[in-house]
């Protein structure tokens, strides 16, 4: 039997790891056995937000798992973008992305 993933729920701008939907999609997961984190990119300010600092808040939440952990990416609006990138990272070939309610993001000009 394969091993669950560990899901990473990426909220969007002006909203957070604690906002309903974030609550509601741990409490599903939850009910079927798999472990949902919600990293909070409002840290340490929102004032401070970017891409940048968001995909290093992942990077370190990510590090922290065991080696070979499958990981399930799921973002909602900018959080959707951060899920993308994350997964198209070339060392993440083991990640998947979900995309909620997404923000548009061209991928090719």
């Amino acid at each position: 039997m394969s091993q669950l993933p560990v899901v990473f729920y990426l909220h969007g701008l002006a909203s957070s790891a604690q906002s309903s939907k974030a609550r509601f999609l741990a409490e599903r997961f939850r009910s079927h056995g798999i472990e949902m984190r919600a990293p909070d990119f409002n840290e340490p300010d929102f004032a401070t937000l970017t891409m940048t600092r968001m995909l290093s808040q992942l990077d370190d939440e990510l590090g922290r798992l065991p080696a070979g952990t499958p990981v399930t990416l799921i973002g909602s609006s900018l959080g959707g973008a951060l899920a993308i990138l994350a997964a198209a990272r070339p060392a993440s070939p083991d990640r998947k992305s979900t995309r909620l309610n997404s923000s548009h993001i061209p991928l090719s000009r």
